[in-house]
């Protein structure tokens, strides 16, 4: 596969050619959590509550190198679209220093699982998998941390073909290593946290690789003023996705009060659609570096291009693919479970999720080329907004009188919500930039100025 120029390159040719790998690596990884869930689930339905909810964990204890590496996508995709390979080197090491540091200091946070565990509500079985779970995954954060600032850094250089092959290998090793650790050497749920540490560790050592043969190269050179502004870009961009995260908990949290069984129907249907949810991480990561790269170059003719095309096909795509999971959602599920209660839950619950997720395709693809503008605090604003003072407050209550359909209706207002707004400090940043903005109001039903 032909390296992209995102500046040179025609538009459409530079989104298919960086999101079709992207979307295709992140499935990947879908693929790894619903394998994961898969054999999970033959230990016990509870495993299943307690594996979504443990992930759910780490992302959040993971925040501030996924805001580090959003921060270094920032300046290194600028850099590296500007031909200043040299900044971009140090962007780069600077990154994983702090993201090295900080992975250190979070395997700190073992002997206190029994803590954290107990503000989700997690009760019994969940409770006890749930710990096993963590008490290997924890001991690998340092492993996931570097391997997925690498994948981001390779990324933004344009090379998402290298990125899914290291990701397909890195698969095929968790995949296999799973029914031998869980059933085999009779690890359960430990198995499956130490499977992706395995694959992972194997990734990072075909990323050094890859990394060796371009002209990327660690540069021990800290340089402090670099690291507090990757810090002041993180600290959003974290907060951003800490935002999402705690509020996924604290969803888990209020279904607790309703009924345990709920939290794995619920666990359920956010796998299944993992599968949109990377797609859609693929397409915005694939608009953010040509956004990136072409603001770097100053060729604001390809950065309005790149929002407009990106946010028209992006939707279009997830809408269609978000169909056709709800017209075989029955099928799907019934891959899980075949329990007439779960499969009620579960089946209720996707409903409204197909509804709400073309609205959060389009916001999330506005919020990630929003932050490649530089802008890491507004996105951040607008999800605290949308989840914690809106979707969280509206679930709790409606749930009173609506009991599970509550919860799931606030999930879907919040998206329609969280669409407008980004929608809003998109058009806001692009008008910063001198760019025209007046294709985003066919998004939001308003008439061009």
């Amino acid at each position: 596969m032909a390296n992209i120029e995102p500046t040179k390159d025609p538009i459409i040719k530079s989104l298919i050619g960086l999101s079709i790998p992207m979307i295709i690596e992140s499935n990947l990884q879908t693929v790894v959590n619903l394998v994961d869930t898969f054999f999970v689930s033959k230990i016990s339905y509870s495993a299943i509550g307690a594996l979504v909810s443990s992930s759910i964990l780490l992302i959040l204890i993971s925040a501030l190198t996924i805001g580090i590496s959003i921060a270094s996508s920032i300046f290194f995709t600028q850099s590296w679209g500007a031909k200043n390979y040299n900044r971009a080197n140090i962007v780069y090491s600077n990154a994983l220093i702090v993201v090295v540091a900080f992975s250190v200091i979070s395997i700190m946070l073992y002997p206190f699982l029994d803590n954290i565990l107990a503000l989700l509500g997690l009760k019994g079985a969940t409770l006890v998998f749930a710990k096993e779970f963590l008490s290997v995954s924890i001991l690998g954060l340092p492993i996931s941390f570097v391997f997925g600032l690498n994948s981001s850094t390779l990324k933004s250089m344009s090379l998402p073909n290298k990125t899914l092959i290291i990701m397909l290998v890195a698969t095929i090793i968790n995949i296999a290593l799973d029914p031998l650790l869980i059933f085999v050497l009779k690890m359960g749920v430990k198995g499956a946290a130490l499977a992706t540490i395995c694959s992972m560790f194997v990734g990072i050592l075909l990323q050094v690789y890859v990394i060796s043969k371009t002209k990327l190269r660690f540069i021990f050179d800290i340089d402090i003023q670099l690291i507090k502004q990757l810090l002041s870009k993180s600290i959003f961009a974290s907060f951003h996705l800490m935002i999402r995260i705690l509020s996924m908990l604290l969803i888990i949290k209020i279904i607790a009060i309703h009924s345990q069984i709920a939290i794995s129907s619920y666990s359920i249907v956010t796998r299944i659609y993992q599968i949109l949810l990377f797609m859609i991480f693929g397409i915005s990561n694939a608009a953010a570096v040509i956004v990136g790269q072409n603001i770097g170059s100053k060729n604001w003719p390809f950065v309005k291009e790149g929002v407009e095309k990106s946010l028209l096909l992006g939707t279009a795509f997830i809408s269609l693919l978000d169909l056709l999971l709800f017209l075989f959602s029955d099928s799907i599920i019934g891959i899980f479970t075949s329990q007439s209660q779960y499969f009620e839950i579960s089946k209720n619950a996707m409903m409204y999720f197909a509804l709400s997720y073309p609205f959060f395709a389009m916001g999330s693809i506005a919020n990630r080329i929003t932050m490649s503008c530089g802008n890491t605090f507004l996105p951040s604003i607008v999800n605290f907004f949308s989840l914690f003072l809106f979707q969280l407050p509206l679930a709790y209550f409606l749930s009173m009188y609506m009991s599970l359909n509550g919860i799931w209706l606030s999930i879907l207002l919040a998206n329609i919500l969280n669409f407008l707004l980004n929608i809003m400090i998109l058009k806001y940043n692009l008008s910063k930039l001198s760019v025209d903005y007046k294709f985003l109001m066919m998004f939001t039903g308003q008439k061009n100025a």
